[in-house]
């Protein structure tokens, strides 16, 4: 068996895979500032992601400098990702008739959400911010948007002719009851933005995405989406396969470098619906994270990240405050010390 040193690894990276996390993506910054400038991003080619992996993965695969990842990250506005109302509700119901709803039933377009699409919060501001920063990465004079994965794959209408790296999205088919991997290989006719919104959609937290699904049968049928972290939500082994790899040794590939956080098991008290939601959710993420815990090869290809005692879903967080500066930190710092120690 050949061994691989991970010392020249640090300057053969390939393939980066980040975690599911909500809003402990922040960390992920700090993860690629240390990569940007240590010069570890120049073989770079594939990016995949799950949640707010997924993110992360989306916005690094348009093959920017970092300080422009870094803005297009905090142009975010994560206090308004959990949506009680879109602009189609506010657009239907006038405001004192939602006012006068909303003292008999509580959130009522939550509620009506929770019923017809199968989740409490709307996504709709994340999606929209999405496609606006793709958009800002194409020449819209030789395409219009929406733009697909296989249009992330066509350098000719990039802005400059800027290549891409190549982006692979997780999500989880409900209708199917299996994983799913976007990307231009699989579908190349996707939307990148519905992909990404699919796979930051917590189950029941937000709303369930429903939309065509021309791969899976002869006839178009409506498939329903959700978080792509209920059945994968660290895919470190998407890039462990002889069609991938330069060099395939055991159909392991061991110029992926993964990113990840600490699971914490601790006592949560369930108050109320919501709190049930991310608790069920975590349960999901404890089996993988035991999964993960086995497999040493794994972890010899992962930075972990210690986040504290910040709640993956506590969207309060703005740029430069206290929550937002210590995940920052802590990713830069667990960068760091990863390859101290290799």
């Amino acid at each position: 068996m050949e061994i691989f040193k991970l010392g020249d690894f640090m300057h053969k990276i390939r393939n980066l895979v980040f975690e599911g996390g909500g809003i402990h993506g922040i960390a992920y910054l700090g993860v690629l500032q240390y990569l940007y400038e240590n010069n570890m991003m120049e073989n770079v080619k594939r990016v995949a992601g799950t949640s707010a992996g997924a993110i992360t993965a989306y916005i690094t695969s348009f093959n920017l400098p970092f300080l422009e990842v870094k803005n297009i990250a905090d142009s975010l506005d994560f206090k308004k990702v959990p949506q009680k109302y879109d602009s189609k509700v506010i657009d239907i119901i006038p405001h004192e008739v939602k006012l006068y709803l909303d003292r008999i039933y509580g959130d009522y377009a939550c509620v009506q959400r929770l019923i017809k699409n199968y989740g409490w919060f709307s996504s709709e501001y994340f999606y929209q911010w999405l496609k606006k920063q793709i958009e800002n990465q194409f020449d819209k004079e030789k395409k219009a948007p929406p733009y697909t994965f296989e249009d992330f794959n066509n350098t000719s209408i990039h802005k400059d002719n800027r290549p891409f790296f190549d982006l692979y999205v997780i999500g989880t088919d409900i209708s199917y009851k299996a994983s799913k991997v976007f990307s231009y290989k699989t579908t190349p006719d996707m939307e990148v933005a519905e992909a990404v919104r699919i796979s930051m959609s917590i189950p029941l937290f937000f709303e369930a995405i429903t939309t065509d699904d021309s791969i899976e049968a002869s006839a178009k049928v409506k498939n329903i989406y959700s978080d792509g972290g209920i059945m994968r939500n660290y895919p470190i082994n998407i890039f462990d396969y002889p069609t991938i790899n330069d060099k395939t040794i055991y159909r392991f590939n061991p110029q992926t470098l993964g990113a990840r956080f600490k699971g914490h098991t601790k006592y949560k008290e369930v108050n109320n619906f919501l709190d049930f939601i991310l608790n069920l959710f975590l349960c999901f993420s404890k089996i993988q994270q035991d999964s993960y815990n086995e497999n040493t090869q794994d972890i010899d290809r992962s930075i972990d990240i210690d986040t504290g005692e910040i709640s993956s879903v506590n969207f309060n967080v703005s740029p430069g405050d206290e929550a937002y500066n210590f995940l920052y930190s802590q990713g830069y710092k667990a960068t760091e010390t990863y390859f101290m120690n290799k």
